[in-house]
């Protein structure tokens, strides 16, 4: 080997050898063995994960990629801050402000109808993102040449991206829940009375989060293009309600009934409505007579199907 000498990036621990030739020198400077502790395949995961999780908010990345994240984030706690404000305005009107606040559509049963496709939104402008780079970039074979598996891989990168959501979800409910709270002219009345909601809006979120992460995670793997996989998650989200809606107009109701379960939206609008109690005006589930459970059953069903077939795709994968 010729050129200059080549130095290890290493602290020598026995003394340097040098061998030369007609083409050049080789200085052997010593190699020391890695002696820390071997994290494995558990640290592996949890660092993937957390990485995922970045990269749904685009952190770590330019500031274009954080553009559409936190955008949409602040759009979906916009309302919060609203409501809240109206909060604030019932309470210092005295014994008027409760119409008022009655008269707020800001509340918690109304508010997975206000920031729903906002949430969408962020599924489809994250997800291709988070799974297509790898599969452009060629590096997969990077990944599961370690100790990850495939299996890892996958539950790593919709596990980082359900979280994300759930927070994108929950943060709009936390600020309204606080905001009430600490309005109220008695904040320990105003908690007693508000924390009714809280396992609901918890419960909501959960669902929110992975059946729509699930499903955008399913179809993103299917491709690295990023502009198919955009348009498939819009596809798959914006369009089964309108045939819902078109098919309980114009035919029985007993095939709208098979039909509205498999919309997500419209399966997420029958979850609030199961857990608040309250269906959004001009949602299709206020047409199909069908009890709470069978939405909340459907949608857990959508969760672990669309995991299930996420995982199934890189085990399957070519790399």
């Amino acid at each position: 080997m010729s050129g200059s000498p080549i130095r290890s990036a290493t602290t020598a621990t026995t003394s340097p050898t040098s061998a030369s030739g007609p083409g050049g020198s080789i200085y052997d400077l010593g190699y020391q063995s890695y002696q820390g502790p071997r994290l494995g395949r558990r640290s592996a995961v949890v660092a993937l994960y957390g990485q995922s999780l970045r990269a749904c908010f685009g952190i770590g990345r330019g500031g274009r990629a954080k553009i559409a994240p936190f955008t949409l984030a602040g759009l979906a706690i916009l309302p919060a801050v609203l409501a809240v404000g109206f909060a604030a305005l019932a309470a210092q009107a005295g014994p008027a402000g409760g119409a008022i606040e009655e008269a707020s559509p800001i509340r918690y049963e109304t508010y997975h109808g206000l920031v729903g496709v906002l949430i969408m939104l962020f599924c489809a402008a994250q997800a291709p993102e988070l799974f297509g780079r790898d599969q452009r970039y060629a590096v997969l074979p990077l990944y599961f040449s370690r100790a990850l598996t495939r299996t890892d891989y996958a539950l790593a990168k919709v596990g980082g991206l359900m979280t994300a959501l759930l927070m994108v979800e929950l943060a709009p409910y936390i600020v309204l829940f606080v905001g009430r709270v600490l309005v109220a002219p008695d904040p320990a009345t105003g908690l007693a009375d508000e924390i009714a909601d809280v396992p609901r809006f918890l419960l909501q979120g959960v669902l929110v989060a992975g059946l729509l992460g699930g499903l955008a995670s399913l179809i993103a793997a299917w491709t690295p293009r990023r502009a198919y996989a955009t348009a498939a998650i819009i596809a798959v989200f914006i369009i089964p309600p309108i045939i819902v809606a078109i098919v309980g107009q114009l035919t029985n109701q007993d095939l709208a009934r098979a039909l509205v379960l498999l919309s997500p939206g419209d399966v997420l609008d029958g979850t609030n409505a199961a857990f608040f109690g309250s269906i959004p005006d001009g949602a299709v589930v206020a047409s199909v007579d069908l009890p709470g459970w069978v939405y909340i059953a459907a949608a857990i069903v959508g969760v672990a199907a669309s995991i299930g077939l996420t995982v199934r795709r890189y085990l399957r994968i070519a790399t």
